[in-house]
């Protein structure tokens, strides 16, 4: 808790204000501290030694978040420049462009001669790289690949008041410095890839894996599905498909998690079985299963779910060598997030670390409570019961945090989560089977039907829950405040359930009426509709509903104001007896013409200039406003501009 305290109020507060020196002198002078306090016996003491301790690991998460903030942050020429890196990821097609990640290893200017090894500096930092293919198409790039390319590379827009998601701050928790775009002719292959690192090795491996899927003749959200929840393969999911499971309450059946590791290891258990009958074969056991899901893990990219997961189960299976009781689950648990945020700290702003720790916190805390509402007498269906009851305490824990980041809620989880365990261990155990036995025809062939079967099997149910009436709550968005609220309901609740006692039920009840009144104020207070100008299109918000407007002709009347939208020729030589006032002229690639020539359709009262216009066109533009006395605002910074509409109740 203190090391996670730490590197969060860093990330909130501190950052700009405790340099990495004063954290480190923070750090000792509380070291010193607790070993004074130490071994001394008043009670007093004892409070001071846990607050002087809190301390310790307090300044340690605040180091280890400036050192990885240092080793991801930079400041990249603002100019367009050569670059020199290498391909980190498999590339990913992504419209009419290529899309990788790429450890740039350093940069020069661009007029200086690429054969001159002295004047690069030295950069190694990660960016994510988009590139055009080059006129033959020859040329395609793969993983280990050294390039170089010449990019204007920058850290990435981030409007969080338009779009709710800070998308520069997820590519830096991700160790992703910048983005760039190489255009084709402006990009080379310098040399293929030579040795790969284990990781790169790895991605590799997961791209083979789903090459023989497409091979067995899965496609479409079959391929999506099976990559998804066997390697970890997200990149063919489709947004409509996202949706339905989500809709559904089983969306974390797509992203690899606590439910896929719990699956592998039962299977390479069942496996490894026949050691158990040579001696120390049981230790054997454990620690085959450990390291088989350790490559599992880095084959399907080292997402947190998974780290803590597998984390967990290497913690139980260390322990079982020498501890002869159970090993605590809370305890595994805790362990398991110190390690975690000791090796990368930017996981604590991982949503996937956070839901899945807070899911298994859920079972810990509230699976002994629904299973035991089941009374001894009905073992029939103490199974099935005991599989709710995991459903239920996971949502329980995990719901504060999901409608706090997604503002939706799936009523049929409980039905769904029925199908989707059953249909897992299908989907990974058949897929096991068909790549260990696809060089015999027959039983290969049969695993691979197993698999499409099952994944077909997935995808209609879930879509037939989707659609059943109800099936999801949506924009039920909560505030911070009202996180920590839910989450303290939570463990009076916890509290009230095993010991009775009367003033945690009244605690809860003060907290629950806190909760209750702090939603009154949110749906009484005006709430402003804003109208946005961002990505070459206009929206509508209010509160969490973004909404796009669309004209036929492109210009809009929205409430008293008029607004243009200028993305074509449509307006180019074109004149009017009388203009038409126009409040807003929009601005953005594909306007043909200046500002002068639309003065002469319209009464220009402002413009408004996209990112998507060139340096050069945009800044003559501005220079054309600044001479007519035309107000003109700029989209550079955030990537939206955007202005009250009115207030509404």
């Amino acid at each position: 808790m203190a090391l996670a305290t730490g590197i969060f109020l860093f990330d909130r507060f501190l950052a700009d204000c405790c340099s990495l020196e004063l954290s480190l002198l923070g750090l000792v002078l509380s070291v010193v501290a607790a070993a004074a306090c130490h071994g001394m016996s008043r009670p007093a003491v004892r409070y001071v030694f846990g607050a002087v301790t809190f301390l310790c690991f307090f300044w340690l998460g605040g180091i280890l978040y400036l050192m990885e903030d240092r080793q991801v942050s930079y400041e990249w020429p603002s100019d367009e420049v050569a670059y020199q890196g290498v391909v980190e990821t498999v590339p990913q097609r992504k419209g009419k462009t290529w899309q990788a990640q790429v450890k740039v290893m350093s940069w020069k200017p661009a007029g200086d001669s690429l054969q001159a090894t002295g004047q690069w500096k030295k950069v190694d930092r990660s960016i994510l790289l988009y590139w055009m293919p080059d006129t033959t198409g020859q040329t395609i790039l793969q993983c280990g690949d050294k390039i170089c390319f010449y990019a204007s590379v920058s850290r990435p827009v981030s409007d969080v008041d338009f779009s709710g998601f800070d998308y520069g701050a997820y590519l830096h928790r991700q160790g992703i410095s910048g983005t760039g775009l190489a255009f084709a002719g402006r990009w080379m292959r310098l040399e293929q890839a030579g040795s790969r690192g284990f990781r790169q090795q790895a991605l590799l491996v997961r791209e083979h894996v789903v090459r023989r899927y497409e091979e067995w003749g899965l496609d479409g959200d079959v391929l999506a599905v099976v990559s998804a929840l066997t390697v970890g393969d997200k990149s063919d999911l489709t947004p409509e498909l996202k949706a339905t499971y989500s809709a559904s309450g089983a969306s974390h059946v797509l992203a690899l998690s606590g439910l896929h590791i719990g699956i592998l290891a039962g299977i390479l258990t069942l496996l490894l079985y026949p050691l158990r009958l040579f001696p120390l074969g049981r230790s054997l056991t454990g620690v085959l299963t450990v390291l088989l899901l350790w490559a599992f893990a880095f084959l399907s990219g080292l997402s947190a779910s998974v780290v803590r997961a597998v984390t967990m189960f290497s913690l139980y299976v260390g322990a079982s060598f020498f501890l002869e009781g159970r090993f605590f689950g809370f305890l595994s648990l805790s362990l398991a997030a110190f390690l975690m945020l000791l090796y990368r700290p930017f996981y604590l702003f991982d949503v996937s670390f956070q839901l899945s720790f807070l899911a298994v916190w859920g079972i810990l805390l509230f699976y002994p409570v629904f299973s035991g509402w089941l009374p001894a007498g009905y073992r029939r269906i103490r199974w099935l019961w005991n599989t709710l009851s995991v459903s239920m305490a996971a949502q329980l824990g995990t719901l504060p945090f999901v409608l706090f980041y997604f503002g939706a809620f799936p009523t049929y989880f409980l039905l769904a989560n029925l199908l989707v365990t059953p249909l897992a261990v299908c989907i990974l155990g058949s897929s096991l089977a068909a790549l260990a036995f696809e060089r015999i025809p027959w039983m290969g062939e049969r695993a691979a039907d197993l698999v499409r079967l099952s994944a077909e099997a997935l995808n209609g149910s879930m879509f037939q829950i989707q659609q059943l009436s109800g099936s999801q709550v949506t924009s039920v968005y909560i505030s911070g405040f009202q996180l920590v609220l839910c989450y303290l309901l939570l463990a009076l609740l916890y509290a009230y359930w095993t010991g009775k006692r009367k003033h945690v039920l009244i605690s809860f009840l003060i907290v629950l009426n806190v909760l209750l009144g702090t939603r009154i104020l949110d749906w009484i207070k005006p709430v402003d509709e804003r109208l946005y100008f961002a990505r070459s299109e206009l929206y509508s918000r209010r509160r969490q509903s973004l909404t796009r407007l669309a004209e036929a002709d492109g210009v809009y009347r929205i409430d008293s104001l008029s607004v243009g939208l200028m993305k074509s020729s449509r307006w180019k030589g074109k004149q009017a007896a009388s203009r038409l006032p126009l409040d807003y002229a929009y601005i953005c690639r594909g306007f043909k013409g200046n500002i002068t020539s639309l003065s002469r359709v319209f009464e220009l009262k402002h413009v408004v200039l996209d990112l998507s216009l060139s340096d050069a066109y945009r800044l003559s533009l501005k220079e054309e406003c600044k001479k007519l006395g035309i107000p003109c605002v700029e989209i550079s910074s955030k990537g939206s501009w955007g202005i009250v509409r009115q207030n509404l109740k």
